[in-house]
């Protein structure tokens, strides 16, 4: 029976392949510890980020992302790439840096403020203080920081410093007081230029300064119009 069998049988050619990594396919670290990949951001480990710094990708048969610092290193974020757009892929390990230390948190926490070295000072000064529960602490500024704008936080940390307060929640605190000016300021502008639309007036006229005059000049002016008007 084999022996038939045999005869009706075709020899499988199978194709072996190899594929080699594309270690060339490199992206830059943002500094929000991500890179962009088709238009998502994938996270890598809190205090991955340097200036100008670039890391290696692989894109898997089963539709992973693997990122390494050195193309020959080992993998430092591995993630499912995702069909959609815009989106945040983050690791939950990558919030919180467990291989390159506080000196590396302080450092990614600081290249969010223009002035990066007096910003490493104030944290440091806060790991001094709270040594404990540094971690923490660094990841509420860097949380607030995110929130806000480049402006605000760097404003924020000047009147921290200059006031002498060193924590997480005063840093907060005293960010969300400068916010809160600044939408007021940002009211009253809107409401100043309803007021112009509304009644028409140049705006060039409300900007002018009125004329300084004596209080009595003005109850002068007061009287004549009465005068005027009994007269009449």
């Amino acid at each position: 029976m084999f022996t038939l069998e045999k005869q009706h049988l075709k020899p499988v050619i199978k194709e072996i392949t190899t594929t080699s990594i594309n270690s060339s396919i490199t992206r830059t670290v943002r500094k929000d510890n991500t890179i962009v990949y088709q238009s998502n951001r994938y996270s890598v480990p809190l205090g991955t980020y340097q200036k100008d710094k670039d890391v290696y990708i692989e894109i898997t048969a089963e539709n992973r992302l693997v990122i390494r610092e050195q193309t020959d290193g080992p993998v430092i974020a591995n993630h499912i790439i995702s069909f959609e757009r815009g989106k945040l892929i983050q690791d939950r390990q990558h919030t919180r840096d467990r291989t390159k230390g506080i000196a590396a948190y302080i450092s990614t926490v600081s290249s969010y403020f223009t002035d990066e070295e007096r910003a490493k000072a104030f944290l440091e000064e806060i790991h001094h203080r709270y040594p404990r529960y540094v971690r923490d602490q660094l990841g509420i500024v860097l949380k607030m920081s995110k929130a806000s704008d480049q402006r605000t936080r760097d404003e924020a940390l000047c009147e921290c410093i200059k006031r002498g307060i060193y924590s997480a929640s005063e840093y907060s605190d005293v960010l969300a007081f400068i916010q809160r000016q600044q939408q007021q300021k940002e009211e009253f502008k809107r409401a100043e230029e309803e007021i112009k639309a509304l009644h028409g007036i140049e705006p060039s006229l409300l900007d002018t300064q009125p004329e300084n005059r004596e209080l009595a000049q003005y109850l002068d002016v007061l009287k004549g119009a009465t005068k005027y008007d009994t007269v009449t």
